[in-house]
């Protein structure tokens, strides 16, 4: 199998940075860190073979919506990703 094309730089950095914000979440999941990790890097790893960048983008905004609903008191499920 080819390899994949490369990903945009700027993209790759905001997928970096938005699972790197989710993973300091965990620390206050209420199901514990270890389940809130294992599940985000399900979440991401079943996207890692995009490479169209609109669908980057969407995701990026999935996970940032994931990310404000986890700043409050309930948590959104991660499942939403």
């Amino acid at each position: 199998m080819p390899p994949l094309p490369p990903v945009n730089a700027e993209l790759r950095r905001q997928v970096i940075h938005v699972y790197k914000d989710l993973l300091n979440l965990a620390k206050d999941y209420p199901q514990g860190q270890a389940y809130f990790r294992r599940r985000l890097h399900a979440a991401f790893a079943a996207n890692a073979q995009l490479r169209d960048e609109a669908a980057i983008r969407r995701g990026i905004e999935r996970a940032q919506f994931v990310q404000k609903g986890c700043e409050v008191p309930s948590c959104v499920e991660i499942e939403a990703l």
